[in-house]
């Protein structure tokens, strides 16, 4: 196995122990509100929205100073204090007595950690740019993975030891990642001179270059949308299944179900882009991503949702990967750093919005109004793509 292959293995694998790692408390933290003094259904979603979008704030704000360290000192550098601050947010996570202290760890989350966009740029700067779609799809995969299998053995967790002790058993997750990064990955870097300033290197200049604008909206749109639902997720489980005593076991079960159906769609659908071109891609996944979410609308049964959820795993698995591609494209290499910390400080904003818009709309409309409005908004974003990503972004030589 040459260097980058064995990079982009190690890197994929500690990838996925630490969205494992945050998998196994996150989804659940509606229900961990109730330990903490919240026990009105309403209350816990508007609540759960705020805590979950205070992280994607203090990332937006952080994730440009991140990559411009990241270009300076190097990317790996990055994905270990990513893994490792991770580690510290959920130990203090355990810890945490009220709903305030809650949000602080959140916003220190934001700050320190982002381990996605940090091991997505270590990946991006020593793969092949021929690679990038498949190899970025499966970066994602290991989201999906992470996603998959925290979801399940966290509710079992959380079921039979309590919530504080997911949160700990994720900080251990997240701190085997951070040795696997440390230890397994190897990258080619070398400090930029200093004198030979290039205008790609600029935030401005970035921003401008054909393509990036849309991976970004892509980007945003994806994460404002998915995020949308999930402080409602695990209240339209119990409003369905009130008397169930497993209720995490059972909301971890069907987002375990998903996101296998997003692992196994990610590294398909970026090696589809690869070959057939990613706005194809997107624009399919749009669709398919607005239909699947006025099935978590319409949904009476657990089977119902079952199939939703997957359905919308399926179809938003390969946005993620497509867009990152394209930025991949476009961005010289010695600014990858730049690009993605800017891409991702932009994008965030869909994580700092979504859930509090969700949790808001369950307060005042209902557990499934938000579900209506993440319909409407992948559609939306499949007509921009349809409209302004028609021609093909073609590779930096």
């Amino acid at each position: 196995m040459n260097a980058w292959k064995r990079t982009f293995v190690s890197a994929f694998i500690a990838q996925a122990l630490s969205i494992l790692g945050f998998s196994f408390s996150l989804p659940f933290l509606p229900f961990f509100l109730t330990e903490l003094g919240v026990v009105d259904s309403g209350e816990q979603a508007f609540w759960a929205g705020v805590v979950l979008s205070s992280a994607g704030l203090t990332f937006a704000l952080s994730a440009p100073f991140w990559g411009i360290l990241a270009d300076r000192y190097g990317r790996k550098v990055m994905v270990c204090r990513a893994m490792f601050g991770g580690t510290l947010v959920l130990l203090l996570m355990s810890l945490v007595q009220s709903v305030g202290q809650l949000v602080i760890c959140r916003l220190l989350q934001g700050i320190f950690t982002g381990t996605m966009a940090a091991s997505v740029a270590l990946v991006a700067s020593v793969v092949p740019h021929k690679h990038s779609g498949f190899t970025l799809g499966m970066m994602q995969a290991a989201v999906f993975i992470g996603n998959a299998i925290g979801p399940f053995f966290g509710g079992i967790m959380a079921d039979t030891f309590g919530y504080r002790a997911s949160f700990r058993m994720g900080a251990l997750l997240c701190f085997l990642g951070g040795v696997l990064v440390f230890f397994g990955t190897h990258e080619n870097w070398s400090p930029p001179d200093a004198k030979a300033g290039r205008e790609e290197d600029r935030f401005r200049d970035i921003f401008l270059l054909k393509g990036f604008a849309l991976a970004i909206v892509i980007l945003f749109g994806v994460r404002l949308s998915n995020t949308m639902i999930n402080p409602s997720f695990p209240l339209i489980v119990k409003d369905i299944r009130p008397t169930a005593d497993n209720i995490n076991s059972l909301a971890g079960s069907i987002m375990a179900a998903a996101a296998v159906a997003g692992a196994v769609s990610a590294a398909t659908l970026g090696l589809i882009g690869d070959r057939f071109g990613h706005h194809r891609v997107l624009l399919g996944c749009c669709l398919g991503g607005s239909l699947a979410s006025l099935g978590h609308f319409w949904a009476v049964s657990i089977s119902h949702l079952v199939m939703a959820r997957i359905c919308f795993g399926l179809a938003v698995a390969g946005m993620l990967p497509a867009a990152n591609a394209m930025i991949h494209c476009i961005i010289d290499h010695r600014s990858l750093g730049k690009a993605y910390g800017l891409a991702t400080s932009l994008s965030m904003l869909g994580i700092a919005l979504g859930p509090f818009t969700g949790g808001l709309l369950a307060r005042l409309a209902g557990l499934r109004m938000p579900f209506l409005l993440t319909a409407l908004a992948q559609l939306l974003l499949g007509v921009l793509v349809f409209v302004s990503g028609r021609k093909r972004v073609e590779p930096r030589p």
